[in-house]
C-alpha cells in the first residue's frame, strides 16, 4: 500500500541510484517510522491519509532541491519528517483500540480455501489407507477379533470424517 502511494507522488522527482536504494528502504520501513506513539492501532485508511500525508510531504521538501536528489537529501529530508510526526502528536491521526483485520492477496485467500481439503487428503491417503491397510493385512493372514474391529474402526473413522467434512462444507455454502 505505501509503495505505491509513495512511487505515484514521488514519481516526478529525479532521484540518483543511491536515494532509490534509500527510498526502498523508507517505504519497506513506513510501518515502524509511522507507527502511533500512543497505545492503539491504526485503521487500513487512516494509514493510507497519512503514508500519503508523508509522501506528500517529502515531495514538497525535495522539490526544493535543484538537479537530481541524492542519498543525503532524502536521508536529511526524511529524518525530518519522521521527527516531525512524532513531535506534533502523530499528526493528529485517530487510532483504535482493535488491530485492523489483515487484507489478504487472492493466493492467501485460495491457500486458506483449500486448506481443508488438503488436510483430509492427507487424512485419507496416508493415515487412515496405513491403518487399513495395515488391519486389513493382519485381519485376512490372522482372523481375530481384535483385528477385525480395528478394520471396521477405521473405516467408520475413514467415512465418518469424510462425511464431517461434506456436512461442514456444506453447511459454509
Amino acid at each position: 500500500m505505501g509503495e505505491d502511494i509513495f512511487k505515484k507522488i514521488l514519481s516526478p522527482l529525479q532521484l540518483n541510484d543511491e536515494a532509490q536504494s534509500y527510498l526502498k528502504e523508507i517505504i519497506q520501513n513506513l510501518p515502524q517510522d509511522l507507527a502511533p506513539d500512543r497505545p492503539g492501532y491504526y485503521s487500513h485508511e487512516t494509514n493510507e491519509k497519512l503514508y500519503t500525508e508523508a509522501a506528500e510531504r517529502l515531495a514538497q521538501q525535495l522539490a526544493a532541491v535543484s538537479g537530481t536528489i541524492g542519498f543525503a537529501e532524502l536521508r536529511s529530508v526524511w529524518t525530518d519528517i519522521v521527527v516531525d510526526y512524532h513531535r506534533n502528536n502523530n499528526w493528529n491521526y485517530p487510532v483504535t483500540d482493535k488491530k485492523p483485520e489483515k487484507i489478504l492477496t487472492q493466493e492467501q485467500k485460495t491457500f486458506r480455501e483449500m486448506w481443508p481439503y488438503i488436510l483430509i487428503m492427507t487424512l485419507g491417503l496416508l493415515v487412515l489407507k496405513t491403518s487399513f491397510f495395515y488391519f486389513g493385512m493382519h485381519s485376512a493372514a490372522a482372523p481375530s477379533t481384535t483385528n477385525t474391529v480395528m478394520l471396521v474402526v477405521t473405516l467408520v473413522v475413514f467415512f465418518g470424517a469424510l462425511g464431517f467434512f461434506i456436512w461442514r462444507k456444506n453447511k459454509k455454502n
